[in-house]
């Protein structure tokens, strides 16, 4: 499987929809999504976000400790730190 790993950021008014279903997501977890969706059109992928029910205090205090070994087990990573800039880009 993959896996998206990124800055959690300020929550926004971003959501992206699962099977016709809207989910809230931080703006930077949308900017990830949007920008690996133009790169690689459809595709599966593993986001906390939307895979730890995040309502669920019981859900994520199981599921936290997880996430070390679900990052490692995946086959690859994403890793997004947000929006570049020209400072990132001379960086890069």
């Amino acid at each position: 499987f993959t896996a998206l790993s990124y800055v959690w950021g300020p929550p926004g008014p971003s959501h992206v929809f699962l099977l016709g279903i809207p989910f809230p997501v931080t703006s930077n977890c949308y900017s990830a999504l949007w920008h690996l969706r133009k790169k690689l059109g459809a595709f599966c992928i593993w986001v906390d976000a939307l895979c730890i029910e995040q309502a669920n205090i019981k859900e994520k205090e199981q599921q936290i400790p997880l996430m070390g070994q679900i990052y490692s087990s995946a086959e690859n990573v994403y890793i997004w730190l947000g929006e570049g800039n020209a400072a990132t880009e001379r960086a890069m």
